[in-house]
């Protein structure tokens, strides 16, 4: 398929945009936030300590919501992401080389290092056994592990290449699978997949959201953004979005969900006020290669890593991040 130029892509985003503007409340930015340099992956929130964190290279990233502080965890690092775990100072912290680390988020100190498979990424904790269920991308399996007892407690073989996980807090997991343009459904107490669901006319699912009022998943794949129910696999929408999305972040509050995307840099935004009929809402411009994020759900603001890119390292590959240009870029109505 032949790609569109950025600027044909923002022109065809900016004639939607005024279509979209009556739908509903328009998102802008409304403010940049300066951190450190370094690579990114996945985004969360902990409402505990009100800290967005962001996993990193060398550290985590937290920003404090209320007053803008920017910090470090530098014990949670070479992360994919960094999970809060609900009631504790606890963050699991999955490692590209195949760790995943239980860190103390408070004292900054690595409490324990277990063994994944290969290449661990997305991970969900599911309140209902309250287990995280990491995904090893490469291996095609998930580790499963109690956090709060520091040990792995299964492995649950899915197939594939494993994206980012969500829980419905009732005993089941959904991941996924980047390859196979399914869903795998997990039972977590059980620990086995109970069913696959198939994501027609999808190009690499990635980001996924639950949204528990409506029993729907929100999957984020490349140029389509599919919305099918928890627990049967019919789909409910099939929406056209940007390329390239990493995250689907959802605020169950504002009945709305949030997909960055990389290509040309767009946060799409999704209604959910008609559950029979998920609408595309808004297109925001963001910046090239901005595709994950998270909520602070108390203000329904967005935060959203970024940075400008230069030329790419080598022919054909991907643009190179200039030093000193990341900035988290923050979304609010």
């Amino acid at each position: 398929m032949k790609a569109l130029s950025v600027s044909a892509c923002l022109a065809s985003v900016a004639f939607a945009s005024v279509a979209l503007a009556a739908a509903g409340p328009q998102y802008k930015i409304v403010d940049r936030i300066k951190v450190q340099d370094g690579a990114f992956d996945y985004a969360t929130f902990d409402p505990a300590t009100n800290q967005v964190l962001m996993a990193r290279p060398n550290f985590t990233t937290t920003i404090d919501v209320k007053s803008g502080k920017v910090g470090e965890i530098k014990a949670a690092q070479r992360g994919h992401i960094a999970l809060p775990i609900p009631g504790t100072n606890l963050l699991v912290v999955t490692q590209r080389a195949g760790n995943i680390l239980i860190v103390d988020g408070k004292a900054d100190k690595v409490e324990a290092t277990l063994k994944g498979d290969k290449n661990p990424d997305g991970a969900a904790y599911d309140p209902s056994t309250k287990l995280v269920f990491a995904m090893n991308h490469d291996s095609g399996d998930s580790t499963v592990v109690d956090p709060v007892a520091k040990k792995v407690v299964g492995t649950i073989p899915i197939g594939g290449d494993l994206e980012f996980p969500v829980a419905d807090g009732k005993g089941k997991v959904f991941v996924n699978v980047e390859d196979k343009n399914q869903i795998a459904v997990i039972d977590a107490k059980a620990k086995k997949v109970l069913t696959r669901y198939t994501l027609k006319d999808c190009d690499g699912p990635t980001g996924q959201a639950y949204d528990a009022a409506d029993n729907y998943l929100i999957s984020a794949c490349d140029g389509t953004a599919k919305v099918i129910r928890a627990d049967s696999g019919q789909e409910v929408a099939s929406l056209k979005i940007a390329n390239q999305p990493d995250a689907v972040i959802f605020d169950a509050q504002r009945k709305l969900a949030f997909i960055p995307c990389r290509t040309p840099g767009i946060l799409e935004v999704i209604s959910f006020a008609n559950p029979a009929k998920p609408t595309v809402v808004q297109h925001l411009e963001t910046q090239l290669g901005t595709r994950t994020g998270t909520i602070d759900p108390s203000t329904g603001r967005i935060y959203m890593m970024a940075a400008k890119f230069g030329a790419p390292a080598t022919a054909g590959g991907r643009p190179q991040a200039l030093q000193s240009s990341y900035d988290v870029l923050v979304a609010a109505p």
